[in-house]
């Protein structure tokens, strides 16, 4: 299925980017909320495919979700952290294995501290479109 090779191929693109990196470390990159590790960090949020043929071509359109966790320096680190993922992915040539990527491009990023907590939040927002 080319969801989960989209999402193969955007987690290999994050855990090389330098920059991301230099805000995060390495093996900071994560497919749900863990409640013990120390931000910053990311995860991997909410992923909907939809058909998105057209014609005699097959193709499925994915909107995803990234959500970058920071704690210290607040709304600014979140930011910054938003900034690298999206340098990192927007109009990204990205191999899955099996599909093809048409484009990947960033939709929003929406940040906000998180209820309760002394944790920041920015959720990327993206679509890509992608055929067999």
């Amino acid at each position: 299925m080319s969801a989960n090779a989209l999402q193969t191929a955007v987690v290999e693109r994050l855990a090389s980017d330098p920059g991301l990196l230099a805000i995060i470390g390495a093996d900071r990159i994560f497919d749900r909320q863990i409640t013990r590790a120390e931000p910053p960090y990311l995860v991997l949020g909410e992923m909907t495919t939809t058909d998105f043929s057209a014609g005699d071509s097959d193709g499925s359109e994915h909107r995803f979700e990234i959500e970058a966790w920071t704690k210290q320096n607040g709304r600014k680190q979140a930011v910054e952290l938003a900034d690298a993922v999206r340098a990192a992915l927007h109009d990204a040539d990205l191999a899955l294995e099996g599909a093809a990527l048409i484009n990947l491009r960033h939709e929003r990023t929406v940040s906000r501290r998180a209820p309760k907590t002394a944790l920041h939040v920015a959720r990327l927002r993206f679509r890509a479109v992608t055929e067999p």
